[in-house]
């Protein structure tokens, strides 16, 4: 927002960052800004300077006084630590240029960090939470080349809570690359960036509002998230929850910790989903727009709440483990049950995470462990191969999940009749197995492993041999991309490769190696490795002289038979 209208009562970006030292409370929200949040600020920065505009408005930013002396930032975090991070990437510039030097310096003190006498490592001028704060300190406050940064970002885990952090990092970087790309001596580029320094620095301009207690900010964040202020119902929940305390010091502590391990915790899974799963677990369906309310009518007062927030972390232990079969959640039940856990993940189980949740919390491990398997063949049959109605699905999840945590279903069996509806028999299932296809090739690959099971139960009943995870990739009959000598096939049938490509009964599982050997050879040439492999249903491919639609529709009706087997709750 430009300042051609109006003259905010504020001060500048820079100027807040220069005069003033900022902690992050532990409690807060990690840095999460995306790329396109970062890419919107700067654009519109860099255009209103380029404008000439007075003002450009950055926003509210609300504070509490800290006892050192610090402000506590209660909101504006991410566009404090954008403009920092974009700030550090103009000092990394500039210090590659010994001329230069003497100004890095000066970014570095004003905005960035500094030492006292006898330190060699800046202090940040902002402490950001305890997930973020070492991240920044090594990353931003220090000065270190960008291809640290990005070596470092390469070794993150994919929902690392410090990975947008480093993210911003690299592209401000980039940011900053591509503005001084444009002139043709470092002295005009360097001028370019002092002129975005100093309008950030008087011109960017924030009204801040200094609050005598959390309890007031929160009040505030509710009433601003209403008109459009981007809290999930997570940050709105935990706002919640530490006003409610925020008088108990004590209690205030401890809340913090918990919830400081629960983030923890959800770091490799999407938190914001953990709220609606976990009150759809206890209470049943509810819109994702209404959680916030809700949960304020039900955790009212000071007594639940402290309670609710003890069983939130529990509960995000076993949210976690949901989709990782080798987490310590699962290490009390058999290798049976984590491998339908590994299965379930593939084959789209976030709907029942309610279910899966009030389970664990309420059950038995036997019926925990047939829940599962129940679970895992109603998913397949109904949503997979039928493609039955998600939402649905997703319905009579949330009526079973609250039965199960209000003790009036306790076993697989009793839950299987409230799933009836959504279980498909025998005969509709066949059916739609035989013409069953699948691009996702997780998904294809698990199918195929199933029903490579299935035949080899079979043949050896119980002593069959379970086929091992990673021993074999997935091979495409007729390849994706058949070359000339499929032509004759090809040619015969116009709408062969579009209606057959991903039929499972033109997909098997090779090993790697014999997969690369197989390659888009010719359905003649690919028979040597079919027939030598051990698999079951990839070595009956041998039958075959040919391969077209009629072969395809013969193995895959052979397919739908193992299936029905396959995917049966007994």
């Amino acid at each position: 927002m430009t300042g051609e209208t109006f003259e905010p009562l504020g001060v500048g970006l820079g100027k807040l960052l220069r005069e003033n030292k900022f902690s992050v409370p532990n409690h807060q929200r990690d840095y999460s800004w995306k790329e396109e949040h970062v890419r919107q600020l700067f654009a519109d920065i860099f255009d209103a300077s380029q404008r000439g505009d007075p003002y450009y408005f950055v926003g509210l930013m609300v504070f509490l006084h800290g006892q050192s002396g610090e402000l506590i930032v209660l909101d504006g975090q991410q566009r404090l630590a954008t403009a920092i991070i974009f700030l550090s990437a103009v000092r990394n510039w500039l210090r590659q240029y010994s001329e230069k030097q003497e100004d890095a310096s000066r970014i570095q003190d004003w905005f960035i960090g500094s030492s006292e006498l006898g330190e060699r490592t800046p202090r940040p001028r902002i402490v950001m939470n305890a997930a973020n704060n070492l991240a920044f300190s090594d990353y931003v406050a220090q000065a270190v080349p960008i291809s640290d940064i990005t070596t470092a970002l390469t070794k993150l885990r994919r929902n690392d809570r410090s990975r947008r952090l480093l993210e911003c990092a690299v592209y401000c970087h980039s940011i900053v690359a591509d503005k001084v790309a444009t002139f043709d001596n470092p002295d005009a580029a360097a001028n370019s960036l002092f002129e975005i320094v100093n309008y950030i620095r008087d011109c960017a301009t924030v009204v801040t509002l200094f609050v005598q207690s959390e309890d007031l900010a929160f009040t505030i964040f509710e009433t601003l998230n209403d008109r459009g202020l981007e809290l999930s119902p997570l940050d709105l929940v935990k706002n919640f929850l530490f006003s409610r305390v925020s008088n108990d010091a004590a209690m205030l502590r401890d809340m913090e910790d918990r919830w400081t391990q629960m983030m923890s915790t959800l770091a490799n899974v999407r938190a914001d989903n953990f709220l609606k799963a976990f009150w759809t677990s206890r209470h049943g369906r509810i819109r994702t727009g209404h959680l916030f309310q809700t949960f304020k009518r039900q955790y009212g007062d000071i007594g639940r709440v402290n309670a609710l927030s003890s069983e939130m972390l529990e509960a995000s232990e076993q949210y976690a483990a949901l989709d990782s079969a080798d987490d310590p959640v699962w290490a009390p039940y058999s290798v049976g049950a984590r491998n339908t856990v590994r299965s379930l993940s593939v084959a789209g189980s976030q709907q029942a995470h309610p279910v899966m949740l009030a389970a664990l919390a309420k059950m038995e491990a036997a019926e925990v462990e047939r829940l599962l398997r129940l679970l895992e063949v109603v998913i397949v049959r109904y949503l997979l191969v039928i493609g039955g109605n998600t939402g649905r699905f997703e319905t009579t999840c949330a009526i079973v999940a609250r039965k199960i945590y209000a003790g009036e279903v306790n076993t697989a069996t009793e839950i299987l009749q409230e799933l009836r509806e959504l279980y498909p028999g025998d005969d509709d299932f066949q059916r739609s197995f035989e013409i069953k296809q699948e691009r996702s090739p997780q998904k294809a690959q698990y199918l195929l492993r199933m029903l490579e099971r299935e035949a080899r139960r079979r043949e050896f009943g119980a002593a069959a041999e379970e086929l091992q995870p990673g021993a074999v990739s997935l091979e495409h009959i007729l390849p994706k991309n058949p070359g000339s000598e499929w032509d004759a096939v090809v040619n015969a049938d116009a709408t062969l490769e579009d209606d057959c490509t991903y039929r499972i009964g033109n997909q098997c599982l090779l090993t790697e190696r014999m997969n690369r050997q197989a390659g888009r050879r010719y359905f003649p040439q690919k028979l040597e490795f079919y027939h030598a492999s051990t698999l079951r249903i990839t070595s009956q491919l041998a039958q075959y002289s040919e391969w077209n639609r009629s072969t395809i529709d013969a193995r895959q009706k052979i397919l739908a038979t193992l299936a029905v087997q396959a995917w049966r709750f007994q």
